[in-house]
């Protein structure tokens, strides 16, 4: 298992850094939400990665503590950049900011609810457990927002492709973050299959990303620009 935490890390970490290079050449200017996101999430994953590999590659309080405060910090994220995505692609829709703000409120009130009904869980004296809940909520959430937000952009017959394919690559990660921590609630086994889920997932995701930006894919939509008529 530790051995595909290291993969899953170093695969995740190599397609966001060229995510980012590709975005540099100028598609960051088009989408700074996302090259924040994308930087946001590089800069966590380091420190993950270091107080795992301090900790012995054994997962000791510490090591658990900064896990869960970091990975909740890039789901957050990751709703910010869902709710900027919503309201770009429903600009067209003259109560857009009233739609944003009750999605941000219904979320708020969802994840405190869910903190507070899953808090005897962590007075127990478990509360890794008491996270997981918290972090599958967020997740199944923000799946939700998702589907807001594609139905925005299937609504609009000028929707852009790139944020479609965001929107797409958000999607993913979101069912998948849901699916392992969910499995995670199961015994060892199962625990141990959906770790290997949300591993897989990052490497998922960030291929999206990289594969979406990457400079070859821009010169290829250029040269069509040029030669279509």
């Amino acid at each position: 298992m530790n051995y595909f935490y290291y993969l899953s890390t170093a695969l995740t970490t190599l397609f966001i850094i060229g995510a980012l290079q590709a975005m540099l050449e100028g598609a960051w200017r088009r989408y700074p939400v996302l090259f924040a996101y994308l930087c946001f999430t590089f800069s966590l994953s380091a420190p993950m990665s270091i107080a795992f590999l301090v900790s012995g590659a054994t997962w000791t309080q510490v090591s658990r503590s900064a896990y869960w405060i970091l990975s909740l910090s890039m789901q957050l994220c990751g709703v910010v950049l869902l709710l900027v995505l919503t309201r770009k692609a429903g600009e067209h829709r003259p109560d857009i900011r009233r739609t944003v703000l009750l999605m941000s409120v219904a979320f708020a009130v969802a994840i405190v609810g869910s903190s507070l009904f899953h808090y005897p869980v962590a007075v127990s004296g478990l509360p890794n457990r008491w996270m997981t809940f918290i972090s599958r909520d967020v997740a199944f959430v923000s799946a939700i927002m998702n589907m807001i937000l594609w139905s925005f952009l299937l609504g609009n017959r000028k929707r852009d492709s790139t944020i479609l394919l965001i929107s797409a690559g958000l999607g993913l990660q979101c069912t998948i973050d849901a699916m392992g921590h969910a499995m995670r609630y199961f015994p060892n086994e199962v625990k141990d299959a959906g770790n290997l889920v949300i591993s897989a997932g990052s490497i998922l995701t960030s291929y999206v990303w990289y594969r979406m930006f990457r400079p070859t894919a821009h010169r290829a939509q250029s040269s069509n620009l040029r030669t279509n008529p």
